[in-house]
């Protein structure tokens, strides 16, 4: 499972609670209940309203990243094939060069071959 799945979980998870926390919040607050326990009540909502708050920021800034990578990826993959075109183009030069070289020798030779029979 990747971090991006696992985020999404939490997300899901912090969507499902916040409603069910918000309405036990709502159904507790009898008019005589302690203070103490609504403040806490209200807090947590308020947390998990934060961290919903805090997720979503995450798994913005995860895509974005996983968008970057997507593309740096793309052009690694261009570089790749263009190095390989360079590289298929350097060898076709080489065997030119190597055919030139051995055409040039034999030239040689043969002008040698017939100075002597001069």
């Amino acid at each position: 499972m990747n971090l991006l799945q696992l985020l999404a979980e939490l997300l899901g998870y912090a969507r499902k609670l916040l409603p069910l926390m918000e309405l036990y919040a709502a159904r507790r607050a009898a008019p005589g209940q302690d203070s103490a326990a609504q403040e806490f009540q209200q807090s947590t909502a308020e947390m998990l309203r934060d961290q919903r708050r805090d997720l979503m920021e995450l798994k913005s800034s995860f895509e974005a990243i996983q968008q970057r990578l997507k593309v740096l990826n793309e052009q690694a993959i261009a570089g790749q094939q263009e190095l390989a075109r360079i590289a298929e183009r350097q060898r076709a030069i080489m065997i030119a060069a190597v055919i030139s070289a051995a055409a040039s020798i034999a030239a040689v030779v043969l002008g040698v071959i017939l100075a002597v029979r001069r």
